[in-house]
């Protein structure tokens, strides 16, 4: 099966709105209907978040979202990762592979000079993949809600 990727266009709304509703599912998520909306918005009008889409001969198996940011340890932009989901029945195909390198190869183009994600650290099939392409550095997150 051959995996190709690119960005996501306005026909693909249907279908990254089953994915993206996959994605929150698996993190046990429940999000407004406006922030559909308003993250589909960034992803195809402001820009401030990057969509790319993994596609076979059967559609769009995979989605992943990415922003830049400024990092204080670089004169060059940093690539974080957000969201990235493939189908379960794609699994294995490699299109969660083709997904990041293909956020890999647009770090690069807006010469961004790293690329880092999170995931659950039980995400032990996720983390299979993950442990193959990238280095894990052990941190740790913390979420604090602003004061």
């Amino acid at each position: 099966m051959t995996v190709t990727v690119n960005a996501l266009t306005e026909a693909d709304r249907p279908r990254w709105t089953e994915l993206w509703r996959g994605y929150l599912a698996f993190y046990e998520t429940i999000l407004p209907q406006e922030v559909y909306d308003h993250t589909w918005f960034r992803i195809m009008a402001d820009e401030s978040i990057h969509g790319l889409a993994a596609r076979t001969d059967a559609g769009i198996v995979g989605i992943t979202h990415f922003l830049y940011h400024a990092h204080g340890w670089t004169l060059a932009h940093a690539c974080y990762l957000q969201d990235l989901f493939v189908d379960p029945a794609a699994r294995g195909t490699g299109a969660g592979r083709a997904l990041i390198e293909g956020v890999a190869v647009k770090a690069r183009e807006h010469g961004a000079d790293r690329l880092y994600w999170l995931t659950q650290q039980d995400n032990a099939t996720a983390r299979q993949l993950y442990d193959r392409l990238a280095k894990n550095r052990g941190y740790i997150k913390y979420d604090h809600p602003p004061l």
